[in-house]
């Protein structure tokens, strides 16, 4: 290109040197050949197009970063976005546990009925791998002692185990007590009770209040729920204890807090009787190893309170409430009672405070028809075989209370588990005569009066339209 034109330093324009042709500005003519050679070469393009062009040119050539960098960012917007997707998919079974956690332990289980009947829970379906996938392509067919399908099925009813019949206490400290990361018997006074300052109760699938009730202050005849009915005593004195128990067994980790009461007195030697009251507090504690269940889950957790219904200068009644997590799963539950003779210083036989018949069967049943809810497990089994259930010592679950005696059992009936019990207000005409002492207690309330009084009729048991129920 010809030396004598240069750019414009105002307007960039190629002009002679001087004053600028293109906008007036005047400029220093000494600039060098190669100075101007190199300059002109870069914006060639532009000085073949008209000005507006030249603008457009300059338009484009500013948006050529910009376009990658939008680009770049809505790539990194994406690939944000996809990871949130994927993130949010792989969390959702965590979450799921989570919330499950939380429903199953963390939350008071609800009153199912507010009679003393339990339904039949339906227990959770497991695969044979385990897995509750419920996919047979990758089931695995586990060892026979480890789980067996049908080891909690029944035709019947039959017993759902309750009570210390399998239990050793000097086996029992051998095997898990000395082997404890941690196991302590105090009472409650010298430390905290989970069940009366915290809420530990809440864990506990039966309903049950450690809220002192008047005994002439029951609104109807019924017993609805187990409840705290204890009045000090000059002939004797009662401790509440707790036990905490903590420890790793065939791989599990197995946690017990289980809560009893002790009897002291100056003129009767309680010591038996303590005996039965701690065993019976840590029975399932050592079912639990029995039966293996520390092999099907990685988490126990085991909760057992107790509550006196009942106590006078003869009797008294303890009642355990006990329910077992394996994992958040609900392994079990039930109620358990524990009687004393006061005056001999010894425990009551459940069986023999009675006389259970299948006459006393039938009437059981009948009264559980009115007082509760219909109940497959005793109304479609033989009733000799709910008289068998009814004299087990480990599932027959019999009180006292303020209105009376309440009777009746721990039961396992097909795949489903639970407990039933009944009011008698006055039970004299059923004693075995086995025990001495003063039944006038309950006699204040009249439960057939009260039924009359309000249209409830007794039912039969023996159905002829099966229809009407759900099977």
């Amino acid at each position: 290109m010809n030396s004598e034109f240069v750019f414009c330093p105002r307007c960039g324009a190629v002009t002679k040197p001087g004053v600028c042709t293109n906008c007036g500005f005047k400029f220093e003519t000494e600039i060098k050949t190669e100075e101007i050679s190199s300059n002109i070469q870069a914006p060639q393009q532009e000085i073949e197009a008209s000005p507006y062009v030249k603008q457009k040119n300059g338009e484009k050539k500013s948006k050529g970063w910009v376009i990658p960098l939008i680009i770049g960012l809505s790539a990194v917007v994406l690939l944000f976005v996809v990871l949130i997707i994927v993130a949010a998919i792989a969390f959702i079974p965590i979450s799921t546990k989570i919330i499950q956690a939380q429903n199953n332990v963390n939350t008071p289980p609800a009153t199912v009925n507010p009679n003393p009947v339990q339904p039949d829970p339906v227990l959770p379906s497991i695969d044979d791998d385990g897995d509750k996938d419920n996919n047979p392509d990758d089931d695995v067919v586990p060892d026979d002692d480890i789980y067996d399908e049908f080891a909690n099925y029944s035709e019947t009813i039959a017993p759902l185990y309750g009570g210390t019949s399998e239990f050793d206490y000097d086996e029992f400290e051998k095997e898990l007590i000395d082997k404890a990361n941690e196991y302590w018997d105090l009472p409650a006074e010298e430390t905290y009770d989970y069940y009366l300052a915290g809420n530990y109760s809440y864990y506990l699938f039966s309903s049950y209040s450690h809220d002192f009730k008047e005994r002439d202050s029951y609104e109807a005849p019924y017993y609805e729920y187990v409840v705290d009915s204890y009045i000090e005593n000059d002939n004797y004195d009662v401790e509440r204890r707790i036990i905490r128990y903590e420890g790793n067994v065939d791989g599990s980790y197995l946690n017990a807090y289980c809560a009893y009461y002790a009897l002291y007195s100056d003129d009767v030697d309680f010591t038996k009787v303590n005996e039965a009251l701690r065993n019976q507090a840590i029975s399932e504690l050592d079912k639990c190893v029995k039966d293996k269940i520390t092999k099907k889950a990685y988490n126990i957790n085991l909760y057992s309170d107790a509550v006196i219904t009942y106590n006078n200068d003869e009797v008294l009644s303890v009642v355990y409430n006990t329910t077992v997590y394996a994992e958040n799963e609900t392994e079990v539950f039930y109620l358990h009672g524990i009687n004393v003779d006061m005056v001999n210083g010894r425990v009551m036989d459940n069986t023999k405070i009675l006389n259970i018949d299948d006459s006393f069967s039938k009437f059981f049943v009948q009264r559980s028809n009115t007082q509760n809810s219909f109940l497959d497990s005793i109304n479609y089994s033989d009733i000799k075989d709910v008289t068998k259930v009814l004299n087990d010592d480990d599932s027959l679950l019999i009180f006292f209370t303020p209105l009376g005696i309440e009777v009746g059992c721990n039961y396992r009936y097909h795949y489903s588990y639970g407990w039933v019990t009944v009011t008698i207000n006055n039970f004299d005409n059923y004693l075995s005569g086995e025990y001495d002492f003063n039944a006038d207690f309950g006699k204040s309330y009249d439960i057939y009066k009260y039924e009359q009084e309000n249209g409830i009729t007794p039912k039969d048991p023996y159905f002829d339209n099966y229809d009407d129920y759900d099977l």
